[in-house]
């Protein structure tokens, strides 16, 4: 099924030369076409008595659409959640724009998800009605998903440059369906933008290159102060690349990037391309998504505006900004994206199929102040066990020791794996020299080693702000008296002012077992009063505890605090691995598909 040519490169990477099995299975569409659209209804995933299903609306004027509405209705089928659009109704239901995905250029299209209940019934695949999707009576089709399995297969870890084996010979050989973007004088950057450093203001932090040299420009800029500049390229695929961060499978993504080329530089195609991690198929390019091209000049800044949607066997590995000229320089500059990265159920929704946990990481610690050498082959996202702590960084006061954790971040950049920085504020292992300071003194070090954390790493991905602050666990007493009784809301604020783009934790201690309400009754206010995004449940002590236990003081949590929870610090204290193996089979699947915990 697969050929080494260039006519396998347009299977979305599903053909595997090196799988031993590959099991084909039906999914059906339903498409409501038009003149003007087609509004395509596809069920994704189906099991027992729930369902995955996905809405897909393309453009098929001349003209851009702004704003998108459109509605669908079931007999039996009723939908528990959604992402990437506004829902409404009970059946029936309409799904509206958000802010970044309400535009859709001529020839794209925008996809929205939601997951279900069958309620007794079978899956149900209804027609879809609204002013783009025309009134045309629906008609099914079907379109082929392949699952790919092999015992065989390796895990292939991605590189910050590409081999030759996994290049192109040009852009053009990859598959895309590409926007056509300009200078767009009606843009605006998405509102829950989330790139780090892409206006080029710190540094290159998350700029870099496939091949050719990149430097920080004050030459020419877009805004700011500065731009990333690519030169000595020899080839098409020499181009500037950007790290976003992890992706979620199945979500949509608005992606847009000024550029502009040299001075003299003749005009040049730009285009911008999403690249996830290289497969073990070193003989096709589908890890190549195009999202945008636009022809650029060296008078002027142009737009490079569109859609990409993470999807595939590989993690998410960067975007990159190539020219069809091959020795053309050019400059890129405010590259922003807007979408969901981690797609967790509302509180309304109860479902713990474990379509909820196809989102989720697995995440690890170092081991004695090292990253493991095979880390990536097991764990999707990294914490310090040590090293980030303030009484590490910080032992003297204002002389810091980043090594180690610099050691982290780079690791989970080559990898494209998240961190989470643990802890900002603890009563324990805090730099023994605060402990003399007046409360006026200790306030400005504990802003300062916030802000200075969150300036060196700002692509921090989730952090543990307050650590064990219930009261008989080890509450940050210097942090009480620098910031009063109300310390944990002012922490928090501080992180919030410096960390923007980052998930702000509350961590403590084995709130699943013991001081449970208690643990409650602290966070309750804080997340009600949207000082903090998530809790993290600290789950030393759960041996012997069954899993329908596990499971009821999750879901009270949840229930009570209404914020996504993320299990934390989880070991069996045992010798036996048997005993080990035995509560990790009781404790890890409801964790794993509690629609409550994010990772």
């Amino acid at each position: 099924m697969n050929h080494p040519n260039n006519s396998s490169r347009n299977n979305g990477g599903l053909f595997k030369r090196s799988c031993s099995f590959i099991a084909v299975s039906a999914v059906l569409a339903v498409a409501s076409q038009s003149a003007n659209a087609a509004c395509t209804y596809t069920v994704d995933n189906q099991w027992g008595s729930g369902f995955v299903a996905s809405i897909t609306v393309k453009n098929d004027t001349a003209a851009t659409v702004n704003g998108w509405s459109v509605n669908w209705q079931y007999a039996n089928n009723r939908i528990t959640n959604g992402w990437n659009a506004n829902f409404s109704g009970s059946n029936p239901y309409t799904a509206t724009n958000l802010s970044w995905n309400g535009s859709i250029a001529p020839g794209q299209s925008v996809s929205f998800g939601f997951q279900g209940n069958t309620n007794s019934g079978t899956v149900e695949r209804p027609s879809v009605s609204g002013s783009l999707c025309g009134t045309v009576p629906a008609t099914s089709s079907s379109r082929s998903s392949v699952a790919v399995t092999s015992s065989s297969r390796s895990s292939v870890a991605p590189s910050s440059t590409p081999s030759s084996s996994s290049i192109p010979a040009t852009s053009s050989s990859r598959s895309s369906a590409p926007a056509t973007s300009s200078s767009a004088s009606s843009f605006s950057v998405p509102a829950n933008n989330f790139a780090q450093n892409g206006g080029v203001e710190s540094g290159l932090t998350n700029w870099g290159t496939t091949a050719g040299t990149v430097t920080r420009s004050t030459a020419d800029k877009h805004s700011g102060s500065a731009s990333a500049l690519i030169t000595g390229r020899t080839a098409a695929w020499n181009g500037l690349t950007f790290n976003a961060g992890s992706l979620t499978n199945g979500n949509q993504y608005q992606v847009n990037v000024w550029v502009k080329l040299a001075a003299g530089a003749p005009d040049s195609v730009i285009t911008l391309t999403g690249k996830r991690v290289d497969d073990s198929d070193t003989s096709t390019y589908n890890e190549y998504t195009r999202v945008a091209t636009v022809t650029a000049t060296a008078n002027e800044w142009r737009l490079l505006e569109g859609y990409y949607t993470q999807s595939g066997t590989t993690a998410f590995q960067n975007f990159i900004i190539e020219a069809t000229d091959t020795t053309v320089s050019y400059y890129a500059d405010d590259f922003a994206i807007g979408g969901q990265v981690v797609q967790v159920p509302s509180s309304s929704s109860r479902s713990s199929s474990s379509a909820a946990a196809t989102k989720k990481f697995i995440g690890n610690i170092t081991t004695s102040g090292a990253v493991r050498s095979d880390f990536a082959n097991y764990w999707n996202q990294i914490t310090g066990e040590n090293e980030g702590k303030w009484g590490s960084v910080e032992g003297t006061r204002d002389v810091y020791n980043w090594a180690p954790v610099d050691r982290i971040y780079a690791y989970a950049r080559q990898h494209n794996i998240p961190v989470k920085a643990h802890t900002f504020v603890w009563g324990a292992q805090s730099p023994s020299w605060i402990n003399n300071l007046s409360a006026t003194e200790t306030a400005a070090e504990i802003e300062e080693w916030i802000r200075d954390y969150c300036t060196r790493y700002p692509d921090t991905a989730m952090i543990d702000v307050v650590n064990e602050a219930v009261a008989g666990h080890q509450p940050a007493a210097y942090a009480q008296k620098a910031f009063g009784n109300n310390w944990i809301q002012r922490v928090f604020q501080l992180a919030r002012q410096y960390c923007p783009n980052s998930i702000l934790i509350l961590n403590d201690y084995n709130n699943i077992r013991w001081q449970h309400n208690e643990f409650i009754a602290l966070a309750k206010p804080l997340a009600q009063g949207g000082y903090i995004d998530a809790v993290g449940l600290q789950s030393h002590e759960l041996k012997g505890m069954t899993g329908a236990a596990v499971q009821t003081a999750i879901d009270n949590i949840w229930n009570q605090l209404g914020v996504p929870i993320y299990i934390s610090e989880y070991d069996i204290g045992d010798t036996n691995d048997q005993v080990q193996l035995q509560n990790f089979q009781a404790h890890f699947p409801v964790f794993w598909n509690h629609p409550g915990c994010a990772s």
